[in-house]
């Protein structure tokens, strides 16, 4: 069994496994994707007033857990051994993050252009107000899929998943700020107040290391829905709840990479 859990790791076969199926459904059977994902599994059960459907289930608690373990890798990297230690070395890829944000709005921009002026779009037809507006999609990094490609192309281990792992986390939360401010919803618009929560998480994160706690367990259990409340109560995405938290962790002395029985508080 352990064997079994190695390979499905080191293959992401479970990601690769949803994207097709995903994809498959999504244009073949459109009404039963929609169904799927808007699936109440827990009936008439609600978080914070929203129901708890697969999608919610999916995109806000599993992808917490997908982001906190890319911190958890972020964070070791810039230890004693790891591939941002120095700091120094994090700069890079921060700087990075500019090309990833500004080069896909840019492309966006080109391509709309072409389109209209290759008559694929109809200026008489289609509303070009409505589909500048769509210049925000492309700044997000799809990081689990970017990690699954990095890893596959230079191998585990290699320093630019590391680089392309804190850039493309960087990258969302660049792409956060960017849905708050130009694509809020007037219904729920952002609370930035609610955020002391999230600052209220962190204070309790580092009240627990303080406390020479060693198990990840009390920082995830009690700061981290702390965080994801004050994210969620903000009306701002909740996926990024324990990168707030992971860095409070107590952490190795040196990074000796992911996944392995080693990694561990010394």
């Amino acid at each position: 069994m352990p064997r079994f859990v190695s390979v499905l790791q080191e293959f992401s076969i479970p990601l690769l496994g949803g994207v097709v199926v995903a994809m498959l459904a999504a244009n073949l059977a459109p009404e039963w994707y929609q169904q799927a994902i808007h699936w109440v599994p827990f009936g008439d059960v609600s978080l914070l007033g929203h129901k708890l459907t697969l999608h919610l289930i999916v995109n806000d608690l599993f992808m917490v857990l997908f982001f906190g373990i890319a911190a958890k890798e972020i964070t070791e990297s810039c230890l004693p051994g790891g591939n941002l230690n120095p700091l120094a070395k994090a700069v890079n890829p921060l700087l990075a993050t500019l090309g990833g944000v500004v080069g896909p709005v840019a492309v966006f921009f080109c391509g709309l252009a072409l389109l209209f002026a290759f008559g694929v779009y109809d200026p008489a037809v289609d509303d070009r107000a409505m589909l500048v507006r769509g210049w925000g999609v492309p700044t997000a990094t799809d990081i689990a899929l970017a990690w699954l490609v990095a890893r596959t192309v230079f191998g585990r281990g290699h320093p630019a998943v590391n680089f392309l792992l804190l850039l493309a986390v960087a990258d969302d939360a660049i792409g956060l700020v960017i849905i708050a401010v130009f694509y809020g919803d007037p219904v729920n618009p952002v609370r930035p107040e609610f955020l002391l929560l999230v600052g209220a998480a962190m204070a309790v994160a580092f009240a627990i290391r303080r406390m020479k706690v060693n198990h990840w367990l009390p920082y995830i259990a009690v700061a981290g829905p702390l965080s994801w409340i004050g994210l969620v109560m903000a009306h701002l995405h909740p996926a990024l709840a324990l990168v707030f938290i992971v860095p409070f962790l107590p952490p190795p002395r040196r990074d000796v990479g992911m996944f392995v029985a080693g990694d561990e508080v010394d």
